[in-house]
């Protein structure tokens, strides 16, 4: 017997609440006629195929020659060929095991367990075969075989994510858990396998390529009067691809359509347990977590860089939520009343459209259908940790999953909670000093003059309140025509991603449809570009020297010389790093189009590693600047370790494009942009703390 109250459920539901609605069993219907349509189709080449493969064997030659013996060779390769090409596919056939997840057992977790099982009972549906937890901010239903699930009933099994149980209160999991229940429920489920089994063929036949297509390439390449019949079927094969993939899209929508459905109904068995609110404020919630969540594994992964390691991240996640809880609630209370219960958390918008491929209905027309009608129920604030016995342990067990899988680390010597939080703190120092600079720094590089022109120029600098106002009002009007081209920037992903009901947008003069919304795109990216290079410098020298004179009035020239010149460092790295990505990258499709040898391609290769491994001079060479401590970065060394692990760039041995070594350096040169972005905007951030400091005299006077 369970020590845990099970949060109340309704007083009354009306009879029809979970039933299926006439729009939830049409679009099954087209499902079902899709998949038929699809395998009717499928199975009708496949023995088409065989049979062109068996005629090719059978088929009498009338005179037997030279070329009739070709011919017959050529047909019976050609026809065998393209009957192999409709049943690749199965030599891949697996059932993905996930390795991200933790069984639970019942006699460990009996709490849960039973908190689960009296979900089951409520809503009707079948119990799960197993329960696991990941360590996302998530929950699903999956097959225990997806393949099985074609032709036997195979049960279903259920996935917590930990990140989940950090974000709702009691009812909202309940709600979530239930929810899920609801798709237990479903015979409709049955229908996603056939199509995800659907599109795993198609997927296989049209976009994979495989030792198949190198069959097929090698065999055109042989003899013309050998290789005929290839490149006979050539255009067969593409024909096939042509037409399936209007198949592939076809069953995506009608199952995207479905599972739209399938979600308003789950809801619906979500509200029968718990009320309209507990679900709709559970999506509402799902954004922090996902936000919160994403921000703990960050900071978790660039303290592992400094081999700072910690038992326990949920710890760490449930303070990230106490951090962000006061401006949650305040946001909370601030929401209109619903009319209806509750409540108005989502309301109708542009961003309330949603595109055909979309598997979930928006936000706001989930809520329209949770509260229509209005279902009452008692709000359960306890936190769903309460049903996990040693909810310590399992979060540990979590956390070395988490370094393992998703952080490639062990986190074998563990700091303190105290010491991962003090490099939480110091990491996010100086970040809210970015935001009142209209985020002029966040998508350019801050370019700093030498300090000859500085020099030069700060004789005619006023340190007053009227000379800093002006650097501050000038920057604000050198950002409006930015944030007007990142308004529309935005506006295009919408309009690509189908979800505005606005279909174009136009700028200096011209309008951007979907035909050409990508060259739209890239005009706003071109001018904000030629806006951050021509209009931003000389605002960047004047706001350098204003701050350079009044350090020297302040007897600091030298310390912000020094973090200068240090920017400027950083700054040329990081721009050479990202021009050694789209150098090699450019290299690549260029060499896409050409005929290859395979000296040519050995000699790129070296070219890579050549590349990769310039990079340690720039590297090198901060070893001669006076260096200032950063957040978290106490050394010149320690600053390089920062920007690539173990501070240095290696050449990788042998053909690099077939033991995997350029997908190693591409990743280390991705992970390597990445962090000088980071360690940039510490830089900056550094730098416009001195700068408050400084003015600090001047708002004094």
């Amino acid at each position: 017997m369970s020590s845990i109250a099970y949060p109340k459920s309704p007083g009354s539901l009306p009879k029809k609440l979970t039933a299926l609605t006439p729009s939830y069993q049409f679009k099954a219907f087209l499902a079902i006629l899709s998949i038929l349509l699809f395998f009717i189709l499928y199975a009708a080449l496949v023995v088409g195929l065989a049979y062109l493969a068996y005629y090719a064997f059978i088929y009498d030659m009338i005179d037997v020659n030279k070329l009739t013996i070709l011919m017959k060779i050529g047909a019976i390769a050609g026809s065998v060929m393209l009957f192999v090409f409709t049943l690749k596919f199965i030599f891949k056939l697996k059932n993905v095991k996930r390795t991200n997840r933790i069984k639970l057992s019942k006699k460990e977790q009996s709490e849960l367990w039973e908190f689960i099982l009296k979900i089951c009972k409520e809503t009707g549906a079948p119990k799960p075969k197993a329960i696991y937890i990941d360590p996302d901010v998530n929950a699903y239903v999956s097959y225990t075989n997806m393949w099985l699930s074609l032709f036997l009933p195979v049960k279903k099994e259920l996935t917590i994510g930990l990140g989940l149980v950090d974000t709702l209160n009691m009812s909202e999991f309940k709600a979530v858990m239930s929810h899920e229940f609801g798709h237990f429920a479903q015979s409709s489920m049955k229908i996603g396998s056939y199509i995800i089994s659907a599109n795993t063929i198609i997927h296989d036949m049209i976009f994979t390529r495989d030792s198949w297509d190198n069959a097929l390439e090698q065999w055109r390449n042989a003899d013309l009067r050998l290789s005929v019949a290839a490149w006979v079927i050539t255009p067969i094969i593409w024909l096939i691809r042509q037409i399936l993939n209007l198949f592939y899209q076809f069953l995506n929508i009608m199952y995207s359509s479905l599972s739209r459905e399938m979600e308003f109904n789950a809801d619906k068995v979500a509200i029968s347990t718990s009320g309209s609110d507990a679900i709709v404020s559970a999506l509402w919630k799902l954004d922090y977590g996902f936000t919160t969540w994403n921000k703990t594994i960050e900071q978790a992964y660039l303290a592992a860089q400094k081999k700072m390691f910690v038992s326990n991240l949920y710890t760490h996640n449930a303070l990230e939520h106490d951090r962000i809880r006061p401006e949650k609630e305040r946001i909370l209370n601030e929401l209109p009343d619903d009319k209806r219960g509750g409540k108005l958390f989502f309301t109708s918008s542009d961003h309330s459209k949603v595109g055909m491929y979309a598997s979930h209905p928006p936000n706001d027309k989930r809520q329209e259908n949770a509260k229509v009608p209005f279902i009452e129920c008692p709000e359960d604030n306890r936190s769903p940790w309460d049903l996990f016995q040693n909810k310590g342990e399992v979060q540990k067990q979590m956390t070395s999953l988490i370094y393992q899988q998703y952080l490639n680390k062990e986190n074998k010597d563990t700091v303190s909670s105290e010491a991962f939080e003090k490099f939480i703190q110091t990491e996010n120092q100086g970040k809210d000093l970015l935001d009142q600079y209209h985020g002029t720094f966040e998508n350019r590089f801050f370019s700093i003059p030498t300090m000859e022109e500085i020099d030069k120029a700060k004789d005619h600098v006023s340190l007053d309140h009227e000379g800093l106002s002006k650097i501050k009002s000038d920057l604000a009007s050198l950002m409006t025509p930015v944030k007007e081209i990142e308004r529309l920037m935005e506006q295009a992903s919408q309009i690509a991603q189908g979800t505005t009901s606005v279909n174009s947008f136009s700028f200096n003069g011209e309008t951007y449809k979907k035909k050409n919304l990508q060259q739209g795109y890239n005009v706003l990216i071109t001018e904000r570009e030629k806006l951050f290079t021509e209009s931003f410098t000389e605002w960047d020298k004047a706001f350098c020297t204003f701050h350079i004179k009044l350090a020297e009035e302040q007897g600091k020239k030298e310390y912000l010389k020094n973090l200068y010149i240090q920017h400027q460092n950083i700054s040329a790295f990081y721009r050479q790093a990202a021009g050694t990505k789209n150098t090699i990258y450019t290299r690549v499709n260029e060499l896409q189009s050409q005929e290859l040898e395979e000296s040519d391609i050995r000699r790129f290769g070296y070219a890579v590693n050549n590349l990769m491994t310039d990079l340690n001079k720039p590297l090198k060479s901060l070893d001669t600047i006076s260096f200032v401590p950063l957040p978290n970065i106490e050394t010149i060394q320690e600053l390089k370790e920062a920007i690539i692990e173990d501070g240095e760039f290696f050449e990788e041995k042998g053909n690099i494009f077939d033991n995997g070594g350029f997908e190693k350096h591409m990743n280390r040169l991705e992970n390597t942009i990445t962090h000088c972005q980071r360690i940039e905007q510490k830089s900056i951030s550094v730098i416009l703390g001195t700068h408050h400091e400084l003015q600090e005299k001047i708002k004094a006077n």
